[in-house]
């Protein structure tokens, strides 16, 4: 009789990417999102989760690629080591994005001085309305230098890639622009992108920041959820050029409206 050889093989886990939409935060919207990592030897294998998976990786340096028909493409540079990796991309809504009819929107486009459209420029829009507070700090005091918070007195969801004003109380409050990178502890405990430069006692506020940038054509929207207030103000930063900005302060927005804002000229 001929001898057989049987052989094992194990499939290691070397990276796991998380897709979020940031209107539902939950999967992206259609099929048609791709993940891709330039350099691998294998394609993702999706989850029913909506996450997707890359086993066997070679430890090294890749570029994470992330395409829907629905959002700008994404792009990160990693580095994969010998153990479990776990990426989260939370994904920008192009203006074509199906928003929600109950969505408070707003709608510009952005030329240079000579009429040509900005399209590297970026926004950023926070909610001012402290009725609107997606959560609170709930720690004694969130020291400067640390990179992990514990929150409460939630209003909605709080999920990676979110980005916050956090707001401190008192006659000579703090401000700072946080992100959310991981949780630690649902709805509990969060580790922030980067480290905190100052620091926030209990009771500091995190204002809802919405993040977006303009396609070729220099169009742009921002949406906003869970507002809980059915009109609120907003404050835009549009940052472009090497490092200019252009402020536009108390836009008022409702829900379930847009707000155009027709075209800016940034000089």
């Amino acid at each position: 009789m001929d001898n057989i050889r049987v052989s094992h093989f194990k499939t290691r886990v070397s990276l796991v990417v998380g897709v979020i939409d940031p209107m539902t935060a939950g999967a992206p919207l259609g099929n048609s999102t791709t993940v891709h990592l330039e350099g691998a030897r294998s394609k993702a294998i999706r989850k029913a989760n909506g996450s997707y998976i890359f086993n066997d990786l070679v430890p090294g340096e890749y570029h994470l690629f992330v395409r829907n028909e629905n959002y700008f493409d994404e792009q990160r540079h990693i580095t994969v080591g010998t153990g479990n990796m776990m990426v989260f991309i939370q994904l920008n809504p192009l203006p074509s994005y199906p928003f929600s009819p109950g969505a408070g929107l707003i709608r510009l486009m952005l030329r240079d001085e000579a009429g040509a459209p900005c399209q590297e420029a970026k926004l950023a829009a926070v909610i001012t309305n402290e009725a609107c507070t997606r959560a609170r700090v709930m720690m004694e005091q969130a020291d400067k230098g640390t990179d992990e918070v514990l929150l409460g007195s939630f209003t909605g969801i709080v999920t990676v890639g979110d980005s916050y004003l956090l707001r401190g109380r008192g006659a000579k409050a703090a401000d700072e622009r946080i992100r959310i990178a991981e949780v630690q502890e649902y709805q509990k405990r969060f580790r922030l992108e980067q480290r905190l430069a100052k620091s926030f006692a209990r009771g500091s506020l995190l204002l809802p920041v919405q993040e977006s940038r303009v396609t070729e054509r220099g169009e742009a929207a921002l949406a906003f959820r869970g507002a809980r207030v059915p009109a609120f103000q907003v404050d835009l930063t549009i940052t472009y050029g090497q490092g200019l900005r252009h402020e536009m302060k108390g836009i008022a927005v409702t829900e379930g409206t847009v707000t155009n804002l027709g075209v800016i000229r940034l000089a």
